[in-house]
């Protein structure tokens, strides 16, 4: 029986999510905080296997709570919001890079008609994030390592695009390897994150503040530019035309939409051996397939190695297929990006 905590400051919200958790066969509350001073405490003291905790609350937000947690009791930690934009979602991004796992949307109410749906996803991202093993975070970051050497001799083609594909930690992995890569670097970059689709124009915008890159939506019919980076919409699979520009597919209906596996598939046949292919930090194997047929076709593929994943579930697939050219730590990608494009 899987053992969850749940802190938010909202009385009414939080019992409704207790509500969610206890109809659940295999999980029950174990604990309730009202603000994040007492998740910190009550997390050292119950060490539950995962907690469900309100971006927002009094005395402690969310952040400083993940930062807390992550330090002294690290847990699996499944951010919730009811904002989908502005100051809120940026403090639920930024618990991400400090260790939060997820970031969902809360409930409305039970007669919502999408309540159901609301609620299954809470349950089985709860279920799915407790099995993930969480290591301490502490404020040192490690440095790229600088000592990378790339055989020019093994690049037949000169790379025109950048095709990035991440799960569960991608907005934190993001966020360390896009502020990295220096305002001259020229390659357009394509990335599929597997998020709630409510939350897609709010990961821009903060990743936006990150990266002297200009980051937008991917918006079909238009041509991936030098200097632009472009994020997959919600709900959506991102593919490529045959004349290079950006396609959306409302189908198939795939468990993650956007899929990795078809956005990898449709760079390996428009881009072939002239794509760069990154999967990173996930849970699952989505992208690994595509990822491998890029690697068939010529191109150059890199997946993030297990020491810096949240998650090493996508990129050991790709490891395990034989689909990736070079397993790097994540403050290593960047570096590596930049002397690809160089070449």
């Amino acid at each position: 029986m899987l053992r969850v905590m749940v802190a938010d400051d909202s009385e009414t919200n939080r019992q409704l999510l207790v509500y969610i958790i206890n109809q659940s066969d295999d999980m029950r509350v174990a604990g309730q905080a009202s603000d994040g001073k007492k998740a910190v405490r009550m997390a050292a003291q119950l060490k539950p296997d995962v907690i469900l905790m309100d971006v927002v609350m009094p005395e402690m937000d969310g952040l400083e709570a993940t930062r807390e947690i992550m330090k002294s009791t690290p847990t699996p930690i499944v951010m919730i919001s009811a904002g989908i934009a502005g100051r809120e979602t940026e403090v639920g991004f930024q618990a991400l890079r400090h260790g939060a796992l997820t970031l969902l949307t809360k409930p409305v109410s039970p007669v919502d008609p999408n309540f159901k749906e609301q609620a299954e996803k809470i349950v089985r991202t709860l279920r799915a994030m407790a099995a993930v093993r969480v290591i301490h975070h502490h404020k040192e970051r490690p440095k790229p390592s600088g000592t990378l050497n790339i055989d020019r001799d093994d690049i037949e083609q000169k790379p025109e695009l950048v095709a990035i594909a991440c799960s569960t930690g991608g907005p934190a992995a993001l966020a360390t390897i896009l502020p990295q890569l220096p305002s001259d670097f020229n390659k357009p970059i394509a990335i599929v994150q597997h998020i709630a689709a409510d939350f897609v124009h709010s990961l821009v915008k903060w990743l936006n503040g990150l990266t002297p890159q200009q980051l937008v939506v991917a918006e079909t019919g238009t041509s991936p530019q030098p200097g632009h980076i472009y994020l997959a919409p919600g709900d959506h699979h991102l593919v490529f035309n045959d004349d290079g520009t950006f396609g959306l597919q409302d189908s198939p209906k795939t468990y993650h939409m956007p899929s990795a596996d078809i956005f990898f598939d449709s760079v390996a046949k428009v881009y072939g051996a002239h794509a760069i292919g990154v999967i990173l930090t996930g849970m699952g194997t989505d992208g690994a397939q595509g990822l491998y047929k890029l690697h068939m076709t010529g191109g150059i593929t890199i997946a993030q190695d297990e020491a810096t994943c949240a998650v090493y579930g996508m990129p050991a697939e790709a490891a395990r297929l034989g689909a990736t050219d070079h397993i790097l730590a994540l403050n290593d990608i960047a570096h590596m990006l930049y002397s690809l494009q160089r070449t």
